[in-house]
């Protein structure tokens, strides 16, 4: 074997290289020697490796391993800052390997990268959904985690130098930062606009790991941040377009992770809709589309004017519940839901509550024990504020629905599709409980028909001018895309956008207001998308609004098809929910 004893090569090592390694003389003590520190860098970079290898779509070799060079590369760039002391940054970067073991299981069970998507969930999750969430593969993760720490902080113990030349870790940070200045570059990140207009949103960088996770907050914060810019003065000039004596409730039932298609109601061949099957002045319309498949997004654009084409309006108008206040209603948010996100309570709690009335889910117990509040605590609530007062109401109730564990939605006596989740384990999800992660949702479903038929029967008892709406949030993945592994709606779908919508009127409203009656049958069929729950709602109420649009209502005879467009999960813009259709 050829000795490292060249006097050239050794003047260059000590030039160049690490002045206090102490060598042999063999490449193999070399290479021994350097171990720990690839160790080291490998863990640092499985992420990465993960992210790119494990994807749904094709993808070749080599973008891969460009992509994983990318990710070196901008580990490599602060390098000439800790020249003196390379354990140091090795040191520094122990956060990342405490997150890595979170980022690729995201990667492996819902095929979320370490990007906004999902530092936006985390930001805006609370300790409830985690506990559900991680409860089947909590037993696996902490052994991973506790392995990968340890193992890193070994690697970085052993490496038996610190010190390398100023020149060379010079010329390394310089050629990765040419390096990935320039791929990103190539791709457009830069060059399509001047410097100073390149924001987190834009910028391409924030697809790769590590800066993504740099990126990915900048644009998260973006979002949390924008409530703060609805002006003190805002109003929607609201007015009343007739003065009837009867009282009027009217009623915004929210469901959580609905699909259209799992509704007896909707043709499904099971019996998950029995009372609504049966409740008259009920419409359910078929072709309906969300705004979004993610709650934080969804949402929002059902209770304000914000469009996938304008989702800043979210942040900067305030929500129909300000619209109905301007007109004398009370109004009232009743949701199953916590206000207490671990970080960002979002735009949805921020609206929520400038109500007059916002009742919120208890708090969560702080140990790991799960809690339970089933739907039907909102019933009470809602019989309670109806009788109250004889004011004119507009209530919104905030549904957990079939948010997974779906086990954990609906009480005992509604488990009627078996084996399910209250006599299998599904709390992780696999082919192999498959019939059972089933069976609960379409448990959750028919109780949620018990919800919505009890809240229609409260109104309807209180004889008065009313209406109730219905609408998901968005659908749910039931091993659709792929029959071993379920997606939720962490993915955009036709199963995770398309949702069910059930309007009910009382017969008062239908003697009060025919033409919106008829309306509302005639635009049964059409395509609806999420912007039109808002102009809706007040229309069914027959309130008006400065800068109206009876275009989008379906209680107008001149409704018009809505593009049905949604929001993408890490791009601020519209896309057309036919083109989803044809992939």
């Amino acid at each position: 074997m050829q000795k490292l004893s060249n006097p050239n090569f050794k003047a260059f090592r000590a030039r160049m290289l690490i002045p206090n390694f102490s060598f042999k003389d063999n490449y193999l003590s070399y290479l021994y020697k350097c171990i720990p520190l690839l160790g080291a860098v490998v863990l640092l970079l499985l992420p990465a490796t993960f992210s790119t290898f494990v994807s749904k779509g094709p993808i070749s070799l080599f973008f891969s391993l460009k992509e994983i060079l990318l990710a070196l590369s901008f580990f490599l760039v602060p390098l000439v800052i800790f020249y003196r002391n390379i354990k140091v940054y090795l040191y520094l970067l122990f956060p990342l390997i405490l997150l890595s073991p979170l980022f690729i299981f995201a990667i492996l069970l819902y095929d979320i990268r370490p990007r906004f998507e999902l530092i936006a969930l985390i930001m805006q999750t609370n300790l409830s959904e985690i506990k559900e969430a991680i409860a089947g593969y909590f037993s696996i993760f902490l052994p991973v985690l506790l392995i990968y720490s340890l193992l890193y902080l070994y690697f970085v113990r052993k490496i038996s130098f610190k010190k390398i030349s100023f020149n060379f870790a010079f010329s390394l940070s310089l050629l990765a930062l040419l390096f990935s200045f320039g791929r990103l570059y190539l791709e457009g990140g830069f060059h399509r606009k001047p410097l100073s207009e390149v924001s987190a949103e834009n910028l391409l960088a924030v697809r790769y790991y590590p800066v993504s996770l740099v990126g990915g907050a900048l644009e998260a914060y973006s979002f949390s941040d924008g409530e703060m810019n609805v002006p003190e003065d805002f109003s929607f000039q609201a007015f009343a377009k007739d003065s009837l004596p009867q009282r009027k409730i009217f009623v915004l039932i929210i469901g959580e992770s609905s699909r259209y298609d799992r509704w007896q109601l909707n043709g499904y061949e099971r019996e998950t809709s029995p009372r609504l099957n049966k409740r008259k002045n009920l419409l359910s319309y078929p072709n309906v589309v969300s705004g979004s498949n993610q709650t934080r997004m969804a949402v929002p654009q059902m209770i304000t004017r914000a469009t996938p084409d304008s989702i800043e309006l979210i942040y900067e108008e305030l929500s129909i519940l300000a619209a109905f206040r301007e007109v004398g209603y009370k109004t009232i948010w009743l949701s199953n839901q916590t206000d207490q996100e671990i970080f960002y309570s979002g735009a949805i709690n921020w609206h929520a509550k400038t109500a007059d009335v916002s009742i919120f889910s208890p708090s969560h117990s702080p140990n790991f024990e799960f809690d339970t509040h089933y739907d039907e605590r909102l019933l009470p609530a809602l019989d309670s504020l109806i009788r109250s007062s004889n004011e004119n109401l507009f209530i919104v109730m905030h549904t957990m629905g079939s948010h997974w564990n779906y086990a954990r939605r609906y009480p005992e006596e509604f488990d009627v599709f078996k084996p399910s989740g209250l006599t299998v384990p599904i709390s992780r999800p696999s082919a192999d409980n498959r019939e059972a992660v089933s069976n609960s949702y379409d448990n959750s479903i028919l109780y949620a028909d018990y919800i919505i038929d009890s809240a229609i029967d409260i109104i309807d008892r209180s004889d008065v001018v009313s209406s109730v709406m219905f609408l998901s949030d968005h659908g749910e993945d039931l091993f659709d895309d792929d029959p071993s592994q379920i997606d939720y709606h962490l993915s955009v779908s036709p199963i995770t956008l398309r949702v069910p919508l059930f309007i009910w009127t009382s017969d008062l409203y239908q003697q009060q207001y025919p033409q919106k009656q008829q309306a509302l049958r005639e635009n049964l069929n059409k395509k609806i998308g999420g912007e039109n729950t808002f102009y809706t709602l007040l229309d069914i109420a027959n309130v008006g609004i400065i800068k109206d649009d009876s275009l989008k209502s379906l209680a107008s005879p001149g409704f018009r098809d809505s593009e049905q467009k949604y929001v993408g999960s890490e791009v601020r813009k519209g896309f057309l929910y036919s083109e989803l259709l044809k992939q």
